[in-house]
């Protein structure tokens, strides 16, 4: 490519990702994505990004359903939901918590610094405890758009390992 391809090119992308709105609105549907592929369970379907606390975006499920939650091969996780398992009676509706979250510390057409954390949480009433869950966190910094798009799919399926 000519320098002047790279430029046209640049400018194309500039101008569909615009300003910061446009660009949540990306980081958002790539997450919707993701939910559907990795975190939604029996009862928990549909999900959408919304705002979790100041700067944090995402979403949570819950499954139900200890024998889907025990198709996970993460092996701290799957020891913990066994626990789970055995501990609380079927009757009283254990679950285990998905979660994947985006903590934006700056987002702009330029640049921005992202932190990408996926979780599994077995503390099943509330999910309360720290050490029943397993976390993964990619931190992703990007310097200009092209970058931005090309790797924000990668960074999250790179979070999302946890739930395969």
């Amino acid at each position: 490519m000519s320098d002047k391809q790279i430029q046209e090119w640049q400018e194309k992308i500039r101008s569909s990702f615009g300003d910061e709105a446009r660009l949540l609105e990306y980081l958002f549907q790539t997450m919707d994505n993701f939910y559907y592929r990795y975190i939604e369970t029996t009862t928990d379907k549909n999900l959408k990004t919304i705002p979790l606390a100041p700067h944090i975006w995402g979403a949570k499920s819950i499954e139900n359903s200890m024998v889907d939650a025990l198709k996970l091969q993460n092996p701290v996780a799957k020891k913990g939901i066994i626990e789970l398992a055995k501990s609380v009676p079927k009757a009283q509706g254990p679950g285990v918590q998905y979660e994947l979250l985006c903590n934006i510390d700056e987002l702009t057409v330029d640049k921005g610094k992202l932190q990408i954390v996926s979780i599994i949480n077995w503390g099943w009433p509330d999910f309360g405890d720290e050490n029943r869950t397993f976390k993964k966190t990619v931190k992703f910094e990007y310097h200009d758009l092209a970058q931005f798009r090309k790797e924000l799919a990668l960074k999250l399926e790179e979070a999302c390992e946890i739930f395969l």
